[in-house]
Order: C-alpha cells, then structure tokens, then sequence
C-alpha cells in the first residue's frame, strides 16, 4: 500500500480559520485584478504571435520598458522624465535585491539597514554571507547625521551597500524627506557605496505624492543608486515582475549577468500582459481603485486603535504603503503579549523582529491591506482585549 503523499500549500500565505492575522503585508484577494489581467492575456495572445512565449531580451520585454518609461515619467511621484534606458525588467523586489547583492557584494562586506527594517531582508542577507549593520531613523526616516557619524567611525565596517525603503517605510511608514535623499546620495559617492531602495510602495499614497524615487537624484556617470518598483502592489503579487530604475551602466550590469545572458529577460509572458495593462490605460485605473480602497482602511484602523488604545500607544496613521507601527507606552513586551493576542484570535509582527540588534522590544507592525475595515476594527478590539488581560500580568 502506497503512502499518500501530504498536499503541498498553493500559497505563501496560510491563515487559520477564525483568525484575524494583521502580520501579513498582503493585499485582499478581493483586490487582485482579474478582469484585467484576463482581457491583457487576450490582447498579448490575439493574433497569435509567439513573441510572448519565446526568451526575451535580457534588459526586459521593450515594448514594457517604454510604456513604463512613458508610465512612470507621467507620475506625480516622479518629478523628471525616466529614459528605458533606465530601467531593467526584475521578477520582483526580492529578487531584485537578491540579484544586486550577488553582482555588488561579496562573502563578508557589510550593508548598512535602517533601524527598524523589512523583517525579511536580514535572511536575504545572510545567504550572501554579508555582516548587517543598523543605522538609527527618526519620524522622518534614516538619519543622515548617524549614518556620518558611522561612515567617519574607525569602528564601524565601511559599507559595500546601504538598504533603505524611504517611502512609506516598512514597517514605521516614514518618508525619507527629499533634502535627506540627496545627502545620501552624496555620502553614497563620498563614501563609494551601493544605495538600494526599496521603494515598491511610492505610487501608494493616500494624499499628497512623496518625493521622488532616490535614483531620481543620483546624476553621477557610473551610478550609485537602484531604486526598485514592483507591480507586485500595484496589479497582483503572483505576476512576480518589477523593476528597477539606475544609471545606465548599473542597467547594463545586470543585463550582462550570467543569469539574465543565460536565461533571457525575467518573466517575459507577464512583461507581456503588464505591457497590455499600460498601454489601454488600465494601471493608472486600478491605482485609483486601490488608493480609495487603501485610505478607507487607514481611516477605519486608526479610529479602531483611537477608540480601544489610545491611551497606550503611539502612533501616526501612514500616508501609503500597507503598514501601521505602533508603539506601547506602558512597558509592554509585544512579544510576550503575541501569545496572548493569538488566543483572542489575532496576530501581528513584534518590533523586535524588524531590528538587527532586537530593539523596539515595545512596538508591532499591523498591515491593513488585507482585511475590509470591519475586520480590521474587529482585529484591533481582539488586539486591545489581549493587551488588558496581559496587563493583568504585568
């Protein structure tokens, strides 16, 4: 008798039924696009052309690059034109920054992170057996006067890179001012390092546009800069495309990597259907959509958290991007009190887990994108009733 093999998961996500999991920076599934995504395959497939089922070119399917080009130079975001030239097609963030530290680093360079930072880029990281150093935010994202101090320090590794998300930060949901960007620029030059930027959520703002993406600022010949996108926030996660935006030489790097000379352009069939999406206006479209959709949820969480914790935490209510962070004022230990939370049917990331050296021991990150507001209210009550019975046991 033949054992029968245990079902593998379709997902990443899993969720477990009467939970209100708040930890996952995921969109809705009510959110993904179908309609569109189904009349762009028709348009790609329909005259029956093989060019969407051949190896594209390894900077990235053309026809996308341009009309992302012409996309993302009408932005309100981006403040000057962006060439194609400019660009090279990824097969999303992750991948992206996977990709730049195999062709930018080495076994034991160190990178430089903001303290606190995405979760999951530490383990990115470590495979490349990089040596990760925090360096100190504010409100208003990265300090350039820490990051001065640490550079001119004998005592602090010089940088091979530095991570930075400066827009709608994950997980405080900070924007790097534009005074801040072009001093890194200069300390990038000043210093000969690699700035990545993580700024897959700039065309997700919910009031005024941030400023531009950091590579918008980098005027150097050679390049210092990669700023990443990703339709990833903007169309469905399981596309797995984005892209990144730097001098034409860093473009040139990657084209002319082993991976990309061996295997072709990065998820060309998807270029293909995005490419369809842009060029009948359907992006600028679900954007529009999914910043109304998006705000609704800010304004419903942040009066849930006004209404059951004002009085132990502190917050400010994100202009885009996915996340809340909130900080407890009352000495509470939020990993301590996830156990508690998960019992009452709600779960949430600890602060700890976004700092290099475990600090922040007293905050969580809550994503809203995932639930309707009457979930995320409901997520925020069984979070509020968790923390009165952990004061409890204070």
């Amino acid at each position: 008798m033949t054992r029968a093999e245990p079902s593998l998961p379709s997902l990443l996500i899993s969720i477990p039924e009467g939970v209100i999991d708040l930890g996952w920076g995921h969109p809705s599934p009510h959110l993904h696009p179908v309609d569109i995504l189904r009349r762009a395959a028709e348009i790609a497939l329909a005259d029956g052309a093989p060019v969407p089922l051949q190896y594209g070119a390894a900077q990235g399917y053309g026809p996308l690059l341009h009309s992302l080009a012409e996309f993302l130079s009408a932005q309100e975001s981006y403040t000057t034109p962006i060439s194609p030239s400019e660009l090279f097609l990824t097969a999303g963030a992750s991948q992206a920054i996977d990709h730049a530290t195999t062709l930018f680093t080495r076994t034991g360079d160190t990178v430089f992170v903001e303290e606190p930072t995405y979760y999951l880029i530490q383990s990115i990281f470590e495979d490349h057996g990089l040596n990760v150093v925090g360096v100190p935010t504010d409100k208003d994202g990265l300090r350039m006067d820490a990051l001065e101090v640490m550079l001119e320090s004998p005592d602090v590794p010089c940088p091979r890179m530095l991570y930075i998300i400066p827009t709608y930060q994950n997980p405080s949901g900070s924007v790097l001012p534009s005074d801040r960007r072009r001093k890194l620029v200069e300390l990038a030059q000043q210093h000969g390092f690699l700035v990545l930027a993580d700024e897959v959520y700039n065309l997700l703002h919910y009031g005024d546009p941030p400023p531009p993406p950091i590579a918008s600022f980098d005027v150097s010949g050679e390049g210092c800069v990669i700023s990443l996108g990703s339709f990833s926030k903007m169309l469905a996660p399981g596309l797995r495309i984005g892209w990144l935006q730097a001098r034409a030489p860093i473009v040139r790097r990657f084209a002319n990597a082993g991976l990309t000379i061996s295997g072709g352009g990065l998820n060309h069939f998807t270029s293909t259907l995005v490419h369809a999406v842009l060029e009948r206006g359907m992006l600028q479209d679900n954007i529009a959509h999914l910043r109304r959709t998006y705000a609704e949820r800010v304004s419903a969480m942040t009066a849930a958290l006004r209404r059951h914790l004002d009085d132990v935490i502190e917050f400010t209510a994100p202009g885009g991007g996915y996340f809340f962070w909130l900080t407890f004022t009352d000495g509470t230990n939020t990993d301590d009190l996830l156990p508690i939370a998960q019992e009452h049917g709600v779960n949430y990331r600890p602060g700890a887990a976004f700092s290099a050296s475990g600090e922040f021991t007293g905050a969580i990150r809550l994503a809203f994108a995932l639930y309707e507001p009457d979930m995320l209210a409901e997520g925020v009550r069984r979070l509020a009733a968790a923390h009165r019975e952990f004061r409890g046991y204070m």
